[in-house]
């Protein structure tokens, strides 16, 4: 005759003869161990994952996309300088001083 299993319910803290396993903890220096839950509770725990499944792709990074003009006096634009593109958390240089992206021409940044 073979005795049914009895465990403590991880939310509730209640004995119960239907354990359902809702956790498995995994140590790196020994054995890990089972956390279940009753029937009533395990609904309440997210789906077991398996920690030898491939993650899913990151999402991509947020892009900033800055465009370059020369305006005229009006307002309209007379020349396409480029676009320089920025990814969101991560580190750029500095932009590069070429003919496509020259220092600030304005009074203020030319006295300094």
């Amino acid at each position: 005759m073979t005795r049914p299993a009895m465990r403590m319910c991880a939310r509730c803290h209640r004995t119960t003869s239907r354990p359902v396993l809702v956790h498995e903890v995994h140590a790196a220096t020994g054995p890990g161990f089972n956390v279940y839950a009753c029937p009533a509770c395990a609904d309440h725990y997210a789906p077991m994952t398996d920690p030898l499944e491939l993650p899913e792709t990151p999402r991509r990074r947020s892009r900033l996309t800055l465009r370059v003009y020369k305006v005229s006096a009006e307002g309209a634009v007379t020349e396409d300088r480029g676009e320089v593109e920025v990814l969101a958390g991560g580190r750029t240089g500095p932009v590069p001083r070429t003919s496509a992206y020259p220092p600030c021409g304005c009074p203020h940044c030319r006295t300094q």
